[in-house]
């Protein structure tokens, strides 16, 4: 009897084939522009060849779940169509970045095999994710734009906490960073790291004397930064119009306020390229993204990796329902974009190590499963 391919490898396949079409259905249809055309066509061979090696060598090599790290792919890959179009330089800067990425995403990976809750990795992550929250209050001019990083560290801090010491000290710990982050006004990464500590909290631990006081700090918090935050820090900007007006399958040439590297969003130079139509169909698989995310969350055996695991989802998603409601003008927080759809190396790589946490605790649940099945033979 011939075996299926499961279900999981014909979506890496499908993937793959997509990431070549959307470079090479543009290369046809702009003969007139060869550097760009020559980029296209580049990065039509590069940038699948990489997705097949990701998927089949590495997935399986350091057993990293096929289906989030293809979704990761495919993502990173329509952000360097999205400038390809207009730069070619800039696209390949852009894969590059991407490539960082995926490095990053392996390290989260391969860190889940063997990272446990003990007092060591909370330490350490705590103090390297609060010293660099707290960079820019040291030094007005040390803005290193790492606050994703610290976001990522404190979140494998916060779990080691709740998992080993209790849910006080985890709470203490997620009370510090929002208190940071809204002192540094990063009022955006403030509302991710603010509802993933609440829900985290209420998931692990659902007493009410200890949820009702987190979400009191939490809402006085937010409260008073509203009220003491600069002028227009909470105007959201939403030139979505424009890009209607564009066309919605991307059959006019893209304005010009969206031709540059956007380091906040490539979502308006994706839509202006390739339409509206096609944008929302990509913003549409963090859906299956935040579904397979949680199902590895949920089989976790222990609970330091059950919290790791959906935190990492809540934060991921998060910011992307909030970046989508604020480029459709329903929020007011500007200057947002959307996960693995920006020019920021250290934020990419801090979205692909968060990635990489579910790669790896998804590799952690098949092999727990894998020793089960290997048990319950023995015992027969």
């Amino acid at each position: 009897m011939k075996k299926k391919s499961s279900g999981r490898f014909r979506f890496s396949a499908a993937a793959v084939l997509l990431s070549a079409l959307v470079f090479l259905v543009p290369a046809v249809l702009h003969k007139q522009d060869e550097p760009v055309v020559h980029a296209l066509y580049l990065l039509a061979v590069l940038v699948p060849c990489v997705m097949l090696l990701c998927e089949t060598v590495l997935a399986r090599m350091f057993a990293l779940d096929r289906m989030i790290m293809a979704l990761t792919l495919w993502l990173c890959s329509v952000g360097i169509a999205a400038l390809a179009m207009s730069d070619a330089d800039a696209a390949l800067a852009q894969a590059l970045r991407c490539g960082a990425a995926v490095v990053a995403l392996l390290i989260g990976g391969i860190m889940m095999r063997s990272l446990s809750p003990s007092l060591l990795t909370s330490a350490c992550t705590a103090f390297l994710g609060l010293l660099i929250l707290a960079g820019r209050l040291i030094s007005s001019s040390l803005d290193l734009g790492l606050n994703e990083a610290a976001l990522a560290l404190l979140l494998v801090a916060f779990a080691s906490l709740l998992a080993r010491q209790g849910p006080v000290s985890a709470l203490l710990l997620g009370a510090a960073g929002l208190a940071l982050l809204l002192l540094c006004r990063d009022y955006a990464n403030a509302v991710f790291w603010g509802i993933t500590v609440l829900l985290l909290i209420f998931a692990a631990d659902g007493r009410l004397v200890i949820v009702f006081p987190a979400l009191a700090v939490a809402v006085l918090a937010f409260f008073g930064a509203y009220i003491l935050a600069p002028p227009g820090a909470f105007q959201a900007s939403s030139p979505l119009s424009v890009l209607v007006s564009a066309g919605w399958v991307g059959t006019e040439p893209l304005p010009e306020a969206f031709t540059v590297l956007d380091h906040e969003s490539f979502f308006f130079p994706l839509a202006g390229h390739f339409g509206l139509v096609f944008a929302g169909l990509t913003v549409l698989l963090f859906l299956p993204f935040a579904l397979r995310g949680g199902a590895v969350a949920t089989f976790a055996r222990t609970r330091f990796h059950a919290v790791l695991a959906m935190g990492a989802v809540l934060l991921l998603s998060l910011h992307a329902l909030t970046a989508l409601l604020s480029v459709f003008g329903f929020m007011p927080l500007s200057r947002l974009r959307l996960p693995f759809l920006t020019g920021a190396l250290p934020d990419l790589c801090a979205e692909g190590f968060l990635a990489g946490i579910l790669c790896g605790v998804s590799g952690r649940n098949d092999a727990d499963l894998a020793e089960d099945a290997h048990l319950a033979m023995l015992a027969k």
